[in-house]
């Protein structure tokens, strides 16, 4: 009879991310890269939320704030920062607030 794996359970040769990250942030280096970043995965990641909160396409977003649907494409995977005054434009299309 096969032992059947629990749900939790991880395939041989695999690690949890987790587990890398903490080995991978023992190196001074990559930590303070990785602090760096903190601040606009943050923003990254609150700009998405509120987009899918509000029931926004990447395309209905780009309408509303004039940009192109490949812009905001690229703000959400990190591939470029946009600049202050579009986060504004963002945000202000959100309606949300860049600093509570």
């Amino acid at each position: 009879m096969k032992k059947k794996l629990k749900e939790t359970s991880i395939p041989r040769g695999y690690v949890l991310f987790e587990k890398v990250k903490r080995r991978l942030l023992r190196d001074k280096k990559t930590r303070e890269a990785y602090e760096a970043l903190r601040l606009e995965d943050a923003v990254i990641s609150a700009m998405i939320q509120a987009r899918i909160t509000r029931k926004f396409s990447q395309a209905q977003l780009a309408q509303k704030t004039k940009m192109h649907q490949s812009a905001i494409a690229r703000f959400e995977s990190g591939g470029s920062n946009p600049r202050l005054d579009t986060l504004a434009r963002i945000a202000n299309a959100l309606d949300v607030q860049l600093i509570k």
